[in-house]
Formats: structure tokens, sequence, C-alpha cells
């Protein structure tokens, strides 16, 4: 093996170098000890990068520091700090091995890329918790600064160069006191004073101050002894004076990690982390900061001088983990943002305008400009399925029909710029005539789509209904437009509807048409019997199957995501989710439909970081605000940040009022214990559109988790009279029935739900639980035994431990279900179900102190009384204060049948 000293300048020879068994690439960074290179590891095949202690330093106590870093370094695993591998020690060299980085130092990239405040906040939660497990080793790392935080490819930040790190254990030297950049030091680093953890966190202060406000907090110079003196004496600028809009909050933190005296510092980076993260939230909320203003670390200053699924009867029986958002609203203006003075200059080009002389005329002038410039608040146009009369025609092909002019008119709108198209499970849900869909998704236009077809022949009459023209609660109509089609080519009908459509307003649509005929009629068919008949898993592989050929099919990665997001919700196997978000990545589109696919996927994997990168690229393209909260309001709700949802949401419902946002609202108070408050809105929905099957379902789990199972039955009878086979409200209303002690009433409806999805566990621990109650005790043991073993075969997600656990002490398998319940507290400390659940085992267990304490934490979240009337509950009533808790929900009665 040649083993060699690498050269000290950045240039490698020609022939490879090797260390080990690393072969030396290009260098690409320098340090005050070390040069960086990109390396391959030949034994594991991977890029590394290894960093080599210069030739000119290598004498003995460089070394001995050298392998002080590496030490350090083996101590730390976290996904914000780079990782070490090896450490290589020669009689000529000594070298790390670490984790290769593949992106920019924080510096770089906040210089050439544009990051929402969001963004940045999330990197100093990321670097924050990453320097807290540091703290925890017993390690400072004295350098903490824009440029030792590199931020990869998924825009996940990570802690470099601890060279200069050092550990409390180690003697301190008054050469080591100084180490690190001016620009970033404690006052006692500054001053040669000893230091702990907590001069990190000044460090950390200005950084936060940097990334917040796009200055040095104690301001900008390059004179090094002028800002070590301001460090040292001088007070922090107020955050304020350069970013007036920061909350409260942000204002409280940095002036913590910005205190001279280190006592007044957070004691805990821990808790620093924690704060960051809530506060990322409360701007998600608030929106404090316009995505144009980037607070950037400033170029020439100082700072850069230096180198719920159903679960069973025993939990809260949501209907849905989170409520599932479709593609929203997708203009064809996909460009991005581009510099408000060029816009300017093109305008006054485009319009011929011409500026005097006089400053004052210049500044009206632009204050006009940028008037005219301001993006108009977009237009919402909802597309009401067609209807269709024929004769001679078979049903199999009219559907076809259907779908080719609506699919055309869809993808139509999405071209039209200011213009956002309605999801059609709005309209869907609304279920109404045009006026109700009108009310329901405060569309400004309607489309509305008239077929009558004979033989192979048809008449399409498209009409344009708008909210200008509406006059005595009327809808009028705008513009109309009537083309005849014939049906032996439905490529043919698509691009006749696409131009019809352009003629309703005015402009030249472009071709969408970029496929096989053969492909559109089975992209037409999978889509109609999705409609139809729910996602199945034929669908989803003929779609794939189809997907591999005919990828320019307008809406395929759409269709593919919404099958594949069904798919999972019903049976909670992410491998279609996992296979579909390779596919996307592997081939990267530009358009909006992409990156909302991609999105929701990510959310329903919990990658909440990648999908946040996804949703700025979203904001970046599409610069609809109100498209890029309710993608925010998304994202905490699927993190359980309901709170800050709420009040997302509430500022959404300001701008534009929907019964779809309103059951959004009702979903989040719901999930945050607020039953009154979630009936009020889900009320509100059904206000606005009074036929919404998702919002009667919602109303049903709000009175069935309130413990009022009579009205609960109500609404769901009233569900299952119009749709029989919906399982949710099949489920529901047996656990509502069960609460009532109707228990051969609710074995029927179990039966149905298992007979249409029989491998659901959630409805399978129902059915067991009514077997129970209904003393067939055989059966019961049988369905907790499969519910057992059916979840053994299934990743561990908060539903299948659950399930697993309450199947496991209705066994009686106690030390089973309690280990089973500790990992589900690991993994959902915070929900509802994990809590009720955790009460009902720690009752069956004789646990009387535990289980008590998470019925009352349930009763606190709003869950009612009612349901601890379950016979799991029977041994607390030898408690007197289960007694007392029951009598304070106004129970008297609960334990009075076991006294006989």
């Amino acid at each position: 093996m040649n083993n060699s000293t690498p050269p000290s300048t950045d240039a490698l020879p020609t022939e490879p170098r090797l260390i080990g068994h690393y072969a030396l690439q290009e260098c690409i960074g320098r340090g005050g000890m070390g040069l960086v290179y990109r390396a391959r590891d030949t034994k594991l095949d991977r890029q590394v990068a290894i960093k080599c202690l210069r030739t000119e330093l290598f004498e003995a106590h460089y070394a001995e520091r050298f392998k002080r870093e590496a030490l350090l370094l083996a101590k730390l695993n976290h996904p914000n700090i780079v990782q070490i591998y090896d450490f290589i020690e020669e009689s000529e060299q000594v070298a790390l091995v670490m984790e290769l980085v593949d992106g920019q130092n924080l510096q770089l990239h906040l210089r050439e890329h544009i990051a929402t405040f969001a963004q940045r906040m999330r990197w100093l939660t990321e670097i924050a918790q990453g320097l807290a497990v540091a703290h925890d080793a017993g390690i400072i790392h004295r350098d903490l600064k824009a440029e030792n935080i590199l931020i990869n490819q998924r825009k996940v930040a990570k802690i470099t160069d601890l060279g200069i790190a050092k550990s409390q254990d180690f003697n301190s030297t008054l050469t080591d006191h100084v180490a690190g950049s001016y620009c970033s030091m404690s006052p006692e680093q500054a001053m040669g004073e000893p230091l702990d953890f907590k001069s990190d966190l000044f460090s950390f202060g200005i950084l936060a101050y940097q990334l917040s406000c796009g200055a040095h907090p104690f301001g900008d110079t390059n004179n090094k002894l002028q800002l070590m003196q301001r460090i040292i004496s001088h007070p922090p600028i107020a955050p304020s004076k350069h970013n007036p809009d920061l909350p409260p909050e942000i204002n409280d933190l940095l002036g913590q990690l910005l205190s001279k005296d280190p006592d007044k510092r957070p004691d805990n980076t821990h808790w620093v982390a924690a704060q960051l993260e809530k506060l990322s939230h409360l701007q998600l909320a608030n929106d404090f900061v316009s995505d144009d203003t980037q607070a950037l670390i400033p170029n020439g200053s100082a700072a850069n001088q230096s180198n719920p699924g159903n679960t069973g009867i025993n939990s809260a029986v949501r209907t849905q983990d989170h409520p599932t958002f479709e593609t929203r609203f997708a203009p064809v203006n996909t460009a991005p943002k581009k510099n408000r003075w060029l816009q300017i200059k093109n305008y006054l080009a485009e319009n011929k305008i011409s500026v005097g002389a006089g400053l004052f005329s210049v500044l009206v002038l632009a204050v006009i400009v940028i008037w005219q410039l301001q993006p108009k608040p977009p237009k919402y146009v909802a597309v009401i399925p067609p209807k269709l009369t024929a004769e001679g025609m078979q049903e199999s092909q009219q559907e076809l029909v259907k779908g080719a002019v609506y699919d055309a008119i869809q993808q139509s709108v999405i071209q039209l710029d200011g213009y956002y198209l309605i999801p059609s499970s709005e309209i869907a849900s609304a279920n109404g005539n045009n006026e109700v869909v009108y009310k329901a998704t405060a569309a400004n236009e309607l489309i509305t789509i008239e077929i009558m077809c004979k033989i192979e022949a048809c008449t399409i009459s498209l009409a344009r209904l708008t909210k200008e023209t509406l006059s005595e609660n009327r809808l009028s109509i705008e513009s109309a437009k009537k083309i005849d089609v014939l049906t032996e080519n439905y490529l043919f009908i698509s691009e006749t509807v696409r131009q019809a459509v352009g003629d309703l307003y005015s402009i030249n649509l472009s071709s969408g048409n970029k496929f096989s005929e053969s492909s559109y009629v089975q992209f037409l068919a999978i889509n109609d019997d999705y409609k139809k008949n729910g996602a199945t898993l034929k669908l989803l592989t003929e779609l794939n199957a189809l997907a591999e050929h005919s990828n320019s099919i307008s809406g395929i990665n759409t269709l593919l995501t919404e099958i594949a997001l069904d798919l999972y919700h019903r049976d909670r196997n992410s491998a279609h989710l996992d296979k579909l978000e390779q596919k996307l990545i592997k081939f990267p589109q530009t358009d909006l439909h992409y990156y909302y696919s991609l999105f929701l996927i990510q959310i329903a994997l919990q990658k909440y970081d990648d999908a946040d990168g996804t949703r700025s690229k979203i904001s970046t393209i599409d610069s609809n605000n109100s498209m890029s909260l309710e993608l925010a309001a998304y994202s905490l709700m699927a993190r359980k940040d309901y709170r800050a949802a709420i009040s997302l949401l509430q500022k959404l419902e300001k701008v534009r009022n929907t019964s779809a946002l309103q059951y959004y609202l009702a979903n989040s108070y719901w999930f945050s214990g607020d039953n009154k408050s979630a009936m009020k809105h889900i009320n509100k929905a059904l206000d606005l559109s009074p036929n919404d099957y998702k919002a009667k379902n919602l109303k049903g789990l709000i009175y069935l988790f309130s413990g009022d199972a009579d009205s609960a039955i109500r609404e769901y009878q009233e569900i299952l009279q119009k749709i029989p086979s919906d399982i949710d409200s099949l489920n529901n209303v047996a656990i509502a029935l069960m609460l009532n002690k109707k228990y051969s009433e609710a074995d029927d409806a179990l039966k149905k739900a298992l007979s249409i999805l029989p491998s659901n566990t959630s409805f399978l621990l129902n059915y067991a639980d009514n077997q129970k109650l209904l003393n067939n005790k055989e059966t019961a043991a049988n369905a907790y035994w499969k519910i057992i073993e059916q979840s053994n075969r299934e990743s561990e997600t908060p539903e299948t431990l659950r399930n697993t656990a309450q199947a496991q002490i209705q066994l009686g398998l106690t030390n089973e279900a309690l280990r089973t319940l500790e990992k589900l507290e690991r993994l959902d400390p915070q929900s509802i179900d994990t809590v009720f659940t955790a009460a009902l085992i720690h009752a069956l267990a004789k646990n009387n102190a535990s289980a008590l304490l998470n019925l009352e934490k349930s009763l606190s979240m709003g869950m009612g009384a009612t349901w601890f009337y379950l016979p799991w509950f029977d041994s607390l009533c030898t408690d007197t204060k289960f007694i007392a808790l029951m009598m304070k929900k106004g129970e008297r009665n609960r334990c009075t049948h076991l006294s006989h």
C-alpha cells in the first residue's frame, strides 16, 4: 500500500494518493491546522471527507491535538453533527476520516440561495439540538459560526470543525482560550477566562441574531479589536432596530443568549433547542417575515472575515390521523420570483415610460410602478363535474368522454395565469347545486359542463360563471362556448376542449398532448375506477406500469399520490409511498404538481424536514401566500402542533372562508382537546356545505369522543342511510352502540366493516372487545391473537402498538402489554389515544396509581367520562379517587352496580 503525505496545496498530483485505504481526490477546504479532501473509501466504496494535518505543523503537540479532535468527535452521534468514521495515525501523517456533507457552509448557502425565515429557524433548532448533544458529552465547540455549519442537499444543518473544540476535562492554556473567531466569541473567551458550555450559547446567540436580523449584534466592522471590545463591554443592538417585525419571544431568547453574565444565559442547551422548536412553529402561524426579505449574514462585515386512523374502542376513535390534503391550486406561472427592481425596469421598458431628472418624480414613479407590480389576489375556479345525456352510447364510453372533458378543463385552468383550481374533492364534498358549491368553496368562478351525445358524436357546452356578474344571489354567465366532437379519439376531445377553455378566457392555451391515445384511454379508465370504487393495489400497479412509459400524462403523479396515500391511510403500509417518493426524487420535475405530490408523501412518511424543504420550493415557485400558509398548517397538524396550526388557519379564515378550512379548524381543535370549539367550527363547515360527508363524520366523532353516544349514533346512521358501506361510519357507530351497551347491534356493524376491510386491526380490536362484552370469550381471544400476529408483520406505528398492547392485556399478557405500551409512549407520547390506552392497560394490570394518572389526563384532554363505564375500568371502583373523578364529571352511579 502506497502511503504518502498529501501535498499542502489545493492541487493533487496526477497520480491518486492513498492514506490507509482512502484514495484522495480534490481539496475541498482548508483551515488553520489542516486541509480537507474529498476521498473514496476503497473498502466500503463510499465518498468521505479526510482532514489531514498540514505538513508544516506535523509536530507532536499538533498531532496530539488532532488526535484529541478525533476522540471528541467519536463521542458524538447526532444527525446535526458531522460524523467521524476513522482516525489514521502514521509515522508521517495523521488524518480524520469524516462524513462527506454534500453541500455548502451556511455562510455561502445564504449568499447563494433564498432561505425563508421558517427555514432559518429550523436550522437554528437543528444547530441547538446538535450543540446540546456535544455539551452533554462535556464538549465545548468554542468556534461556533456560520462557516462551521454545513447545509447538505436536504437542507439539514450539521455542526463541523471541532478542531479547537475542547473537552471540559482537559486543562486549558491562555492560547486555547483565545482560539476561535473574533466575531463569534463570548466576552469570557475574548478576555481569556475559563470557559464552559455557556460560552457556546453566547456564540450561538450571535449566529441566531445574524440569521434573524441580517446583522451582527455588536455592529459590523472589520476592526477586530474594536469588535472584541464591543463584545466585552457594549450591549447588543436591539434586534427590533434591524427587524421590527421580530416576535417578542425571539427577542427575549436573543437577550438571554447574549447576556454578558454567563449566569444569566440559559442553563440548558436542550431548553434552547426546545424553545426554538416552538418558535419555529410560532413563525409559521404568525407569518411575520416575508419570504422576499432575507436575513442574510452581511457580506464584508466582521461576521465573515475569518476563515387518526380508527384506533379501536379503547382509543380516541379518530377517523384520520390528520386531514388529507389533495394537490391544491396549480397556476401556470411557475417562474421563480424576480428581482423587484428588474421587474420595474422591464415594466418601464414595456410601457415606454421615461423617467424625469427630478428625484421626487423618480420616487413617485417608483411607488406607482411597485404598486402596479404587486401580485393580484388569485381567482379560484371550481370545475363542476360534467352532466352527460346520451343515446346509443355504451356506459363505459360515456364515462371516458366525461373523464376526457373534465380532465382537459382542469388541466386548462391550471395553465391560466393568476387562477387556481379548487380540488375536485371539495366540490364533491359540497354535494350540491352551483350556488352551494360557490358558497362552500369560496370560488370566484365556476365552469359548468353539459354534454349531449348521440352514437359517435357529442355536443359539449361550457359556461363560465363569475362572481363579478353575481346578482340577486344567482350566478350569471360571463362567457360560453359550444363545440362538437367525435368520440373516436379522446386525445382529440381533450385538445378541442382545451382550446374552448382558452376561448372562454380569451387566451391561447398550449397543447398538453404528449402521449399516445391508448395510454390516455388507460389513464382515464384508471381515474374513473378510482373515483367510483376507491383505491386498490391493482389500480396502483396498473398506474405505475403506465407511468413507466407515459410520465408526460398530465396529472399522473397526482393520481399516483392520491391512490398511494389512500392505501397507506387504509392499511398503514408505507412501502407504496416509499417507492413513489424514490421515483419522484429520481425523476425530478419543475411543475407544482410534482412538488405538491412530494410534499404530501413526505408528510405521510413523517419526513418533516424534507417536507419543509419541498414547501420552500413551492413557495419560491408560487407566490400565492395563502397556499404557502395552507401547506404550513398541514405540516403543523402532521407534527401534532395543533395550537400553532389553529393560529395559522384562523389567519387563512379571514382571507378565504371555505367549508374545507372550517373542517380543518374543527379537526385541529378536536385533536387539541377543545371539543366545544371543534363543534363550533364543524357546524360552520356544515352551514357552508350541508351535505359534506367528511364534516358529518367528524361531527359524529366529536360527539363520540365527548361521550355523547346517542348523538353520535344519529350522525352515523344518517351517513349510513346514504352510504351503507362507509367503513368509518360502520366502525364508529359500532363503538357508540358499545358505549350504550347495545352489543348485538354493534356486532352487526363491525361484521359489515370487517367484510369490507378484514385486514384492519383497529376494526378487529373493536370486534374482539365487543365479543368479550357479549361473553363470547373464545371468539374474542382468537381475534386478539390475530391482531398480535398481524401487527407483528407490520411496521411499528402508534396504531399497531396501541392495538397490540390492548390485545395483549386482554389476553392476560401483562408484561408484554406493558413493554408494548412503553414503546408506544416513546413513539407517540402526547396523543390522547396513547394516554387512554395507558389508562386502560394499567387498570387491567391493577396499577391503579398509573391508571388514575392517565385517566385524569384523558378527561382533561376532553374525553367523555362515558368511556370509563367500560368494564375494563371496573377494578378502579375500589379507589376513592376514581369515584371522586367520576362524581366530578356528574357520573355518580359509575360504580353502584358493582356494590350489589
